[in-house]
């Protein structure tokens, strides 16, 4: 085995253990919910990402083995809704596109 191969295993092997604390986390939130609230009745977590990040999780494993890996979330600050895509295709199709008579 090449440490090329080791390499690419020991990630395979370390992704696949964050899919197992994904998992973990998922029983653990379940049961969470019939369990944590704090002194005023709320959930202590109010969302599943607040408890378990599993993107951050995948992107510390992919950082330490691939040194040029960039994580998602932090390339895409916001992602556009579909409505904001539809808009953007819409002016580009009338740049390209324009009316006659119009202007």
């Amino acid at each position: 085995m090449t440490i090329a191969e080791y390499e690419l295993r020991m990630e395979a092997y370390n992704l696949r253990r964050v899919e197992q604390q994904y998992d973990a986390a998922t029983l653990a939130w379940m049961s969470r919910n019939a369990q944590a609230f704090d002194k005023d009745g709320n959930a202590v977590f109010k969302d599943f990402n607040e408890f378990f990040d599993r993107q951050d999780a995948i992107d510390q494993v992919r950082s330490s083995f691939e040194p040029n890996y960039q994580p998602e979330t932090k390339n895409k600050k916001k992602r556009a809704s579909k409505q904001d895509i539809m808009l953007k295709r819409i002016k580009e199709y009338q740049k390209l596109h324009p009316r006659k008579g119009a202007n």
